[in-house]
């Protein structure tokens, strides 16, 4: 059953759109993120204060990459361990800022460092560009892990929908290539088979925020026609093997295109052997995780994702 305030969110933006608004699938995706991303910073709670916030570029494949550190309240050292985070939004919207508030909590509750990247969107910049940034920095990071305060050896990844895909796609490559990887993922609702339509994709096609006429207007601007969709980098579920990847958290929510693909990438994970924390929020929709201000459960599935990641690293 949809949670009351889940129901009341998606009523207040059917309403919205019968008053004139937009769809977002209805814009260019240059005019509709500069709407959208300011609608989603106004939809986290209020950010809490954390230690510390710096600012930064660093290196990427086409140019630099811009990042921001949140160090936690209450926790000393100079090297501290840290998640690096990749927001959300289908690889065409989204930044830094429309996470801000949800950084800033995992942070504080983790007493890890987090690092918020702004990776490349489609269109102006299509497939493989934002899966090369999101490798990049975490490989940058991990190489100069005293210059960002970091100890390599508690360095996890996530991230949200798009941002939880790239998280994946970081612990496969780098565990591909034979060299050091994460050691904790984070995928939450993570968008994990783009080569198939799942159970859930059909029955929430319409309705639930995420629609399908939404998933088709980012994967039209970020897929160019004639890709393969087994490509790994789209479909990391789809991976042969899955032993040697690092411990997850894997979570997804009950009326989301998405859920079944993420229960299937943590049951794939189980199966091999991986340490996995898997939880279903049942009563509520995509995007939750972020709009903590009218989902409260947004609030509670942060806290728990930062209690495992805590856990995990012995914050």
């Amino acid at each position: 059953m949809l949670d009351a305030e889940a129901r009341l969110v998606l009523d207040l933006m059917e309403q919205a759109v019968a008053n004139g608004r937009p769809k977002l699938s209805s814009l260019p995706p240059a005019v509709g993120r500069v709407a959208v991303d300011k609608m989603s910073e106004e939809g986290e709670a209020d950010p809490p204060e954390v230690a510390a916030v710096i600012d930064g570029t660093l290196p990427g494949p086409a140019g630099t990459i811009r990042f921001r550190r949140y160090r936690p309240l209450g926790v000393t050292g100079e090297s501290l361990p840290t998640l690096i985070y990749y927001h959300g939004g289908g690889f065409v919207i989204g930044n830094i800022e429309t996470h801000d508030s949800t950084c800033r909590r995992l942070a504080n509750r983790s007493r890890c460092q987090t690092i918020s990247i702004d990776y490349r969107l489609a269109p102006e910049h299509p497939f493989p560009a934002p899966t090369d940034d999101a490798v990049a920095t975490f490989r940058h990071i991990r190489d100069n892990a005293a210059s960002f305060g970091v100890d390599a050896s508690r360095l996890a990844v996530g991230g949200d929908s798009a941002g939880g895909a790239l998280a994946a796609v970081v612990c496969q490559t780098c565990r591909d290539a034979g060299e050091a990887g994460p050691a904790f993922q984070m995928l939450i609702y993570p968008a994990t088979d783009s080569s198939r339509e799942s159970g859930s994709r059909r029955a929430f096609a319409e309705g639930y925020f995420l629609t399908k006429e939404l998933m088709d207007w980012f994967w039209a601007a970020y897929v160019k026609p004639g890709t393969d969709l087994s490509d790994l980098r789209l479909s990391p579920l789809l991976a042969r093997d899955f032993k040697g990847l690092p411990p997850a958290f894997v979570l997804t929510a009950g009326f989301d295109p998405l859920r079944d693909e993420g229960r299937a990438y943590a049951d794939r994970l189980i199966e091999a052997g991986i340490k996995t924390t898997y939880v279903n929020y049942p009563g509520t929709i995509h995007g939750f995780f972020s709009l903590t201000r009218f989902l409260k459960q947004g609030l509670k599935a942060n806290d728990e994702a930062a209690g495992v990641l805590a856990a995990e690293f012995g914050t």
